[in-house]
């Protein structure tokens, strides 16, 4: 329904899954924004509080800070916020949804509170789990999958903008995502940032 800018939109009791409010406007003469364009207001997800595996630092602009077997490449690492070993088989990420099966995880077990290191590229002769795709420097979304034969539910995901050379985007202590010094397979260490009063 039309509702004054200043007024915030809330929905309530949505099922898990990835959510888009879309919006149109009217200018100061009355005309409306053509429907047929709206305006992206939000995307984001509603993720239940059970999850066990979560995506937990990205860095998809490595120039130099984590050296990769002479290679640097995009990462990114998972975590197991549960007490206990999950088995991974099946999992799925990918940064489209429309492709959902851009990576899906062989037989692979991740114990209670362990740390998995994905390389987002191909192999070219190194070792580790290389997903076969990079991550976009400008920003993207990227969406950990339940396995195929179970549907298409997003276990958990993350929407970033803009990267800095060798810093990562991570899940803090707080449990928000921000900017981080790259700690691959250890707990998220905040980078220091300006005072945006200042922009």
């Amino acid at each position: 329904s039309e509702t004054a800018i200043g007024t915030p939109i809330t929905l309530n009791s949505l099922a898990d899954g990835i959510y888009t409010v879309y919006v149109i406007g009217r200018n100061s003469s009355g005309t409306w924004q053509d429907e047929a364009a709206p305006t992206i207001s939000q995307t984001w997800a509603v993720l239940g509080g059970s999850r066990t595996i979560v995506l937990n630092e990205v860095l998809a602009l490595n120039n130099s800070a984590v050296n990769h077997e002479g290679t640097y490449p995009d990462m990114i690492e998972l975590r197991n916020v549960s007490g206990s070993t999950i088995n991974l088989t099946g999992l799925r990420l990918t940064d489209d949804l429309d492709n959902p099966n851009k990576y899906v995880f062989a037989s692979q077990n991740l114990g209670a509170g362990q740390y998995l290191i994905l390389y987002a590229n191909n192999p070219a002769g190194t070792s580790g789990i290389h997903l076969g795709f990079g991550l976009n420097q400008d920003g993207e979304n990227l969406y950990l999958l339940e396995p195929a034969a179970q549907g298409n539910r997003v276990l958990d995901t993350v929407t970033f903008g803009l990267q800095l050379a060798d810093l990562s985007v991570g899940r803090l202590a707080n449990g928000r995502w921000g900017l981080a010094t790259p700690t691959f397979g250890g707990a998220n260490t905040a980078a220091a940032t300006g005072n945006p009063s200042s922009l």
